[in-house]
């Protein structure tokens, strides 16, 4: 049962790179239709931040609710676009204080740990089955697609996608929410990968590997669905951005 926990956590980390890299293109592009339609930096810049503010929102304050629930101090609270190089800009920011190591890692992970619980809750996996949806080939069966697609079957999808694709393009942790949890990821996959060569794998009971099984199926369902979404979405700003670009006679040159 170790293969199945490790086949079905490589397909969760395969969605969620997938959903990480839809979200930073979605994010640049949408400043990219901003730029088409003001001809200005800020503007632009401004035009993302409307669309995505509660999910920034959302990150910011999951900083803040973990630090204050672990004990750190927080100031500067901001949730503003501000930039901080020739190309970059922060969209918001809460400084902290008085944490250790791995609070400050847990303070990190916060937007993406409880935007996957936002995930799963706005999906209605809570009360869908999600067996085998960490399974790739669930992705494009018939069974695993019907389990997407109804999500839109009910009245409420439309306010309930905006929040999931808001919180969707927001969770992932920044290059400075990363910084003191890479050590961590490095350390427990050392430990698991020791534990595996010396035999301990065997030993743990069938139901630890079942639950760790139900638990990435459930993650999985989430992701898919958010990576289903984003794809939507993406479509439909490329295609709006080309219009645009076409009207206009000009088109927007994204550095490298």
């Amino acid at each position: 049962m170790f293969a199945d926990v490790l086949y079905r956590l490589l397909g969760v980390v395969v969605l969620i790179l997938v959903l990480s890299r839809l979200s930073d293109w979605i994010v640049v592009h949408l400043q990219g239709i901003g730029l088409l339609l003001s001809r200005s930096p800020q503007v632009a810049t401004f035009f993302m931040f409307i669309l995505l503010a509660p999910g920034i929102l959302f990150h910011e304050l999951s900083h803040w609710l973990m630090a204050r629930l672990l004990g750190a101090r927080t100031s500067g609270f901001r949730v503003w676009p501000r930039r901080t190089g020739r190309s970059k800009i922060q969209l918001g920011a809460v400084q902290v204080r008085g944490a250790g190591r791995l609070s400050m890692a847990l303070i990190g992970l916060a937007p993406f740990l409880v935007g996957t619980v936002a995930l799963i809750f706005l999906g209605g996996w809570w009360r869908t089955p999600t067996a085998g949806m960490a399974d790739w080939r669930s992705w494009l069966s018939p069974t695993g697609w019907e389990r997407v697609q109804a999500f839109f079957t009910h009245g409420d999808w439309p306010w309930r996608f905006y929040a999931l694709w808001v919180i969707a393009n927001s969770m992932m942790p920044s290059a400075a929410d990363r910084e003191p949890v890479r050590p961590l990821l490095v350390g427990l996959v050392l430990i698991v990968g020791l534990a595996y060569f010396v035999g301990v794998m065997p030993a743990v009971p069938p139901a630890v590997y079942q639950a760790l099984i139900d638990v990435l199926d459930l993650l999985a369902a989430a992701f898919l669905l958010a990576v289903v979404g984003n794809t939507g979405v993406a479509l439909l700003i490329g295609a709006l951005e080309y219009l645009l670009g076409w009207l206009l006679g000009t088109r927007v040159h994204y550095g490298r």
